[in-house]
């Protein structure tokens, strides 16, 4: 069996398997995952796409934080310096600086994610204000390494992350854990179409909060996630991308979006986001269906964003409006080839 097909049936037994299974996918144990900062850790590229575009190759390093094997270098760099930056309801200063390179015929990358909360007031049992401040701080550190063939690219990524919640009198308010993501990303020879197979923060808490010697093992969202992407022939500067996610603790949702190239360097883009659980509601409502999910997320993501190319550095930007009234974040990303 020659490399293409071994890659293949992996991927398609690395998916089936747990998805196939009724105890992996549980709705009772909905909200059970920890460290879902780590999935917030958008580039302006990835948010403005809404996390659709996995399946597409891609020089921006920032890709890996939704497909390993989507990473890519542009032709004559040999390494590149990114750093993104967002604001907003949700977060007072967060953001991500990346370095990625090469080494023979692989690629590698290490990152650093930081999501400072801002100053917090304490309260007490019983609901008083009290003289006492936190400053609650998210990290998460990552190393990628990505293996670039033919037509199917596969990568890996090691992350480990840590949430400070408050220095008390009586302990440190900290837990870390660790997770690891990967991706297979196949390419057609035309280059019109492709898919991907990637799996997310596969992992578990090493360390909780409390610090009573006794630790749970508290698991991370463990998604699941197939993706692909049309370049049309009547409109071959247009890319349209899906991608399904299937978290393990969490109802599936499905991300839809569309880049369009303007001229050699500017890009416009736009994504969405709906749970299936909603879309189905949403269709059995149009054709006036006497049954429907009596549940709704009502979760909808709206994002778009400009980008901007050069041989010297890229420069991308993009807005957000976050589910259920949450409020709206901005995003700016600068990378330099070296």
């Amino acid at each position: 069996m020659d490399l293409k097909r071994k890659v293949a049936l992996l991927a398609f037994w690395s998916l089936l398997l747990p998805t196939g299974a009724n105890a992996y996918f549980s709705q009772n144990d909905q909200g059970e995952e920890v460290f879902s900062f780590m999935s917030t850790f958008d580039s302006p590229r990835n948010a403005a796409l809404e996390k659709a575009a996995s399946a597409l190759p891609s020089t921006d390093p920032s890709i890996v934080q939704l497909n390993p094997g989507a990473l890519r270098l542009p032709e004559g760099t040999k390494r590149i310096a990114e750093i993104h930056w967002q604001t907003g309801d949700m977060a007072d200063n967060q953001g991500s600086i990346s370095y990625t390179s090469s080494y023979k015929w692989f690629l590698y990358q290490i990152s650093y994610n930081w999501l400072d909360y801002g100053t917090l007031t304490g309260y007490d049992e019983y609901g008083e204000l009290t003289d006492k401040e936190y400053n609650p701080l998210s990290q998460l550190a990552t190393a990628t390494i990505s293996f670039p063939m033919k037509h199917i690219h596969v990568g890996i990524t090691a992350k480990f992350a840590s949430d400070h919640l408050a220095d008390d009198e009586e302990s440190d308010r900290t837990a870390w854990g660790a997770a690891f993501d990967w991706g297979i990303t196949w390419q057609s020879p035309s280059k019109i179409f492709g898919l991907a197979v990637v799996a997310r923060d596969f992992g578990y808490l090493l360390h909780d909060y409390a610090d009573d010697g006794v630790d749970t093992f508290y698991p991370m969202s463990q998604t699941f996630g197939i993706s692909a992407y049309y370049r049309p022939v009547i409109a071959p500067r247009l890319t349209i991308m899906a991608e399904s996610d299937f978290p393990r603790y969490a109802e599936p949702k499905l991300n839809l979006a569309g880049e369009y190239a303007l001229g050699q360097s500017f890009s416009v883009r736009a994504g969405f986001t709906r749970a299936w659980l909603d879309i189905t509601r949403d269709m059995k409502q149009l054709i006036s269906a006497n049954s429907r999910p009596d549940e709704s997320q009502s979760g909808r993501m709206l994002s778009a964003g400009l980008g901007y190319n050069s041989r010297l550095f890229s420069l991308d930007y993009s807005f957000s409006y976050l589910a259920q009234g949450l409020g709206v974040e901005h995003r700016i990303g600068l990378r330099i080839g070296l």
